[in-house]
């Protein structure tokens, strides 16, 4: 049950603050007067703050949303209204922070918002993509596959992150434990063998004189050393959260060799197949492009969506507007022209979006491929470098006594 945070007062001069559950702000209301108490304020406790964890991490996932959508698609089929679907859905989700969320919608719906307008209450949870998605389909009359295609969508975005994800974690991993194992190397066992070269009273081999020196640099400063990777860490977060510090740094992303590639595509693919479900449930060109950038994370990308947006104020079409900017492949403008004299835009961007998903599952597969073995070549030569450094003086010494 939704939460309201109330000023009231009991006595002319003595005002009481607190907290009451009720279904709508006019029962929390006649809650208080029945308590003998007159509100002064009373609004709605922010879900939002509660969503969070004290990392900051959301806890209402995609797969979430997407089973709330499919619920609610198959519940409206069944012929169930809105409102007892929202109270069926409520009392069986198991995630406390959404059932709170869908409880709010309830109430907005029961005081007279539409769904769309209820649900649009909650931006960090439910996307102004997906909020508009369902205003369109409650205009239409078509609620029903609207919410189905959402849920499709939402499912075909959770699958291609976690390609992307599960492409990556095998390579961090190797990498994460190569370093670890330099590190231990360095730190506790070659000071243990420094003492023995020492009391050698030779000249030392120079790979090994750099693997000592190493050693103690690392053991001497390894608080500063981490004090300053943690300082360039956060100057870095805090330059990318500006808003040219993210368009240098997503701009620069893009450049990368082969990678670049692989985000752009990956960009293009979520954002043509959002702009194609929009303007299949009946949204505007313009107003289906204005929603649509929303979901693009990368800033010069969504910068040219914005250029996209006013050329077509002006009266151009999608493709000649697209073709004045450079980050738009000639493969995707030839598309959209093919589409746009076809009159069938989000069939064709639908298309580029699938030959663009497919693309990037592709290209992460042979980047893993070529990513793994030159993670192991690395660390392999950086431990054999360690090895041959402390055999060498032991060699020394056998030659020697030869």
């Amino acid at each position: 049950m939704p939460k309201f945070i109330y000023t009231a007062k009991s006595k002319p001069d003595h005002l009481i603050k607190g907290e009451i559950e009720a279904e709508t702000e006019q029962e929390a209301v006649e809650r208080l007067s029945k308590q003998g108490q007159y509100p002064v304020s009373i609004k709605l406790l922010d879900l939002a703050s509660q969503r969070k964890s004290f990392l900051g991490l959301k806890k209402i996932s995609t797969s979430e949303i997407t089973l709330f959508t499919r619920q609610l698609c198959e519940l409206n089929e069944s012929g169930v209204n809105v409102v007892k679907s929202l109270s069926i859905i409520a009392n069986q989700i198991p995630n406390a922070y959404l059932k709170d969320i869908i409880k709010d919608a309830l109430s907005k719906i029961k005081e007279g918002a539409s769904l769309s307008e209820s649900l649009s209450a909650h931006p960090d949870v439910f996307s102004s993509m997906y909020t508009a998605m369902v205003h369109s389909g409650e205009i239409g009359g078509t609620l029903e596959p609207t919410l189905k295609k959402l849920a499709d969508f939402l499912e075909n975005e959770e699958e291609l992150k976690g390609s992307v994800k599960s492409a990556l974690i095998y390579p961090a991993f190797v990498f994460t434990v190569g370093i670890l194992t330099i590190v231990v190397l360095l730190t506790f066992v070659i000071p243990r063998l420094v003492s023995m070269f020492k009391d050698m009273g030779e000249a030392l081999p120079l790979p090994t004189q750099i693997l000592i020196s190493l050693s103690g640099f690392l053991r001497g400063y390894w608080l500063i050393i981490l004090m300053t990777l943690i300082t360039l860490l956060l100057v870095f977060r805090r330059t990318i959260k500006t808003s040219k510090g993210k368009l240098s740094w997503d701009s620069f992303k893009l450049k990368i060799a082969l990678w670049g590639q692989v985000i752009l595509k990956s960009e293009l693919g979520r954002w043509l197949r959002t702009l194609s479900l929009l303007l299949a449930g009946g949204i505007s060109i313009l107003s289906s492009l204005d929603v649509s950038k929303t979901v693009v994370e990368n800033e010069l990308l969504k910068l040219e969506i914005e250029k996209l947006i006013k050329q077509l104020s002006s009266g151009a079409s999608l493709s000649s507007a697209m073709k004045n900017s450079k980050i738009f492949p000639d493969f995707v403008i030839n598309i959209v022209g093919v589409g746009e004299d076809t009159g069938s835009m989000d069939k064709a961007l639908l298309r580029i979006a699938d030959n663009y998903e497919k693309s990037v599952a592709q290209e992460l597969k042979t980047l893993t491929r070529l990513l793994e073995p030159m993670i192991i070549l690395f660390m392999g030569l950086v431990v054999g470098f360690i090895v041959l450094s402390m055999l060498l003086p032991i060699f020394q010494i056998n030659f020697m006594a030869k």
